[in-house]
């Protein structure tokens, strides 16, 4: 999320950015067999099993299915053997939207396994409506940025609008992600500002209106402006009671660097990671490591959502 964090949730725009990393599911059905198996090495200790005649419950029995369980009924078949399989190629800690991602592979992946299309407006409305039984808020401006790639702007006024916003040829922007260390939790951010600052609070205003001066400057290929917009939206955070006193200073010691156009918590705020726009890379390397930031190895990525047939 480079601009528009929780003022999406209000109809604002926002503004995000595809990364390279990915995480993959492969869907099959299991011949008979009556078991559905999710296994993802590295977030679960082991696979699951379960009956799957537990899909006829409205409540997943496990917790960690819980964001799965509203695909899994949709696409599953009670008493019919079914598997997910995960890959993650980046590690949840990281956070950069892995719940949104690990949940759109799945929907691609079951609806290829019943004849079904991987249509985008389809599979965001799935999605959205599995993070919002979880967290009971969520835009989805990370799904819509994982169907279509490279850097997307996203609303939501009454009906979902996402689209591929292009900065000029030969325009270029140096972007750095370092994690803070810290895990943050989005489901409990978003109701802590909500409590704080209710629907229709002019804040939220002010970030749709910054949102919309980052997508002219991203079209303009004005990378000196975009820094500066990026480290107004941190101010921003600041003010909605996302950020936490710590990690905001050291956000501050990062813009002050000569080597920085500019610096925030991405997404939600509470840790995770600090997005960086960068005048001179190394440099910007080298303010990172002495705040104790780990600098990601993360870049840009044009294509969202991929389709592949294993051989």
């Amino acid at each position: 999320m480079l601009f528009g964090e929780y003022a999406v949730l209000e109809g604002q725009p926002a503004l995000a950015m595809c990364l390279d990393r990915r995480i993959a599911c492969q869907a099959s059905l299991e011949p008979g067999s009556s078991t559905l198996r999710v296994e993802a090495p590295g977030v679960f200790a082991a696979p699951i099993e379960l009956p799957a005649e537990a899909l006829a419950d409205e409540q997943p029995p496990r917790p960690e299915l819980r964001l799965l369980w509203p695909l899994l009924q949709r696409h599953g078949v009670v008493g019919e053997g079914l598997s997910l399989c995960f890959e993650a190629g980046f590690p949840p800690t990281w956070g950069l939207g892995s719940s949104s991602a690990s949940s759109l592979a799945a929907a691609a992946a079951l609806r290829r396994l019943r004849g079904l299309t991987a249509e985008p407006a389809a599979l965001f409305d799935e999605v959205r409506a599995a993070q919002r039984a979880l967290q009971g808020a969520a835009s989805g401006y990370d799904v819509a940025t994982q169907i279509l790639g490279g850097y997307v702007r996203f609303s939501d006024d009454g009906a979902p609008s996402m689209e591929r916003v292009l900065p000029p040829l030969g325009s270029s922007f140096d972007w750095l992600v370092a994690w803070t260390g810290r895990k943050a939790d989005t489901g409990d951010m978003i109701r802590k500002v909500s409590a704080r600052h209710k629907r229709g609070a002019a804040l939220y205003g002010e970030i749709g209106a910054l949102t919309l001066a980052g997508l002219d400057a991203l079209r303009a290929g004005d990378a000196a402006a975009l820094g500066e917009a990026l480290s107004e939206g941190q101010g921003l955070l600041e003010r909605l009671g996302a950020a936490p006193p710590e990690i905001a200073e050291l956000v501050h010691r990062l813009q002050g660097s000569p080597s920085v156009l500019g610096a925030r918590l991405s997404g939600a705020g509470g840790g995770d990671c600090v997005l960086i726009l960068a005048a001179d890379r190394q440099a910007a390397i080298r303010s990172c490591d002495e705040q104790g930031l780990t600098v990601l190895p993360l870049a840009p990525e044009e294509t969202g959502l991929m389709d592949e047939e294993l051989q």
